[in-house]
């Protein structure tokens, strides 16, 4: 994105303002929003939505009309009370927004005199809410379905999705984390998970429980067994190289992109054990952390173990509903009168 807006025209203000809109949107799609990651297709809509409303805001009747100067303060403003009249999801809203505000701001980090048009435009208030997760019972019954699934079919796919369930639970990894892991991450005993990239381009290391190894050290034979219908001689550092998850649908040996699972093959992966609860991999990260905060009761200890840029975001997880606080003044009620009486 840097070279080519940096070839834009830019040498005054009115050159800058006349820029074509389209240009500086693809330019930043190119570098920020371009896979098939859910960010990266969120940031895509989120464009589109924008560009959408541009045009009906300004009554431009083509996208290749719209310049930057159609990009301002009170447009970005119209569009976001233009969402929640739509009513959208506040979360949305606030994701959108934040969409184009990054947009702005990486154009004009990039062009000297742009001011980033959204800059001052405030997102809605989000109500927090703790973030929903997997109960005890629904637990159980989800394992049972999944024990149950790979005894009626001894499958190399159904042991690798119920592998990638309890890995997801066991670990709290994102979907993407999960699909993007090569086996070379994997320590020789199990036991962690290096360098695994998060959101904000940082790295951290993930552990495995002793619980988890044994089931994933029995995955790990499948997954040589099935590589062998594809490789005559697999070397080792080819093999440490592939997915850790292998999917055999369209694989090409000596492509190790090929092995890769799609995001929405491992979606319903997840999915496709739902029970009483409609399951989908980001569940299991909020499960995951809500289990880790009630037994650890140190919300900096899940912030690092979710690889959270900023504890604030971890703080969701202590958030308490409102039918909890009930029963908690109930009890304390209770407990006072008797110390009365």
């Amino acid at each position: 994105m840097k070279n080519e807006i940096t070839l834009l025209p830019a040498s005054s203000s009115n050159e800058l303002q006349n820029l074509q809109l389209k240009q500086v949107i693809n330019s930043y799609i190119r570098y920020y929003a371009t896979g098939a990651g859910h960010t990266a297709r969120a940031k895509r809509l989120d464009l589109r939505t924008f560009i959408d409303f541009l045009m009906q805001h300004h009554g431009v009747k083509s996208e290749e009309a719209l310049k930057v100067s159609h990009w301002d303060f009170a447009a970005v403003q119209s569009y976001v009370d233009h969402l929640l009249r739509k009513r959208e999801a506040v979360a949305t809203v606030c994701r959108r927004l934040a969409t184009v505000k990054h947009m702005g701001r990486t154009f004009a980090e990039r062009v000297p005199g742009f001011v980033n048009p959204a800059r001052e435009v405030r997102p809605p208030r989000t109500p927090i809410s703790k973030p929903k997760a997997i109960t005890t019972e629904e637990l159980k019954e989800v394992r049972e379905r999944v024990s149950e699934r790979v005894k009626e079919k001894r499958s190399f796919i159904r042991i690798r999705n119920a592998t990638i369930f309890n890995l997801l639970l066991d670990t709290g990894l994102r979907a993407d984390e999960i699909r993007l892991l090569r086996l070379g991450q994997i320590d020789e005993d199990l036991s962690w998970i290096r360098d695994v990239r998060t959101k904000g381009r940082k790295f951290r290391n993930v552990y495995i429980t002793s619980a988890m190894r044994e089931e994933l050290a029995i995955y790990l034979k499948d997954r040589e067994a099935t590589l062998k219908k594809f490789y005559a001689k697999l070397s080792r550092s080819e093999n440490l190289n592939l997915p850790l998850f292998i999917s055999t649908y369209n694989a090409v040996p000596g492509k190790i992109e090929s092995f890769m699972i799609g995001p929405k093959t491992l979606w319903r992966a997840i999915n496709e054990l739902s029970c009483s609860t409609n399951l989908h991999p980001h569940l299991l990260r909020h499960s995951y952390a809500i289990d880790l905060l009630n037994e650890s009761n140190d919300v900096r200890l899940v912030s690092q173990a979710l690889g959270h840029s900023d504890v604030r975001i971890t703080m969701r997880y202590t958030e308490r509903r409102d039918e909890e606080i009930a029963e908690a003044l109930e009890k304390s009620r209770k407990r006072s009168r008797r110390s009365n009486s």
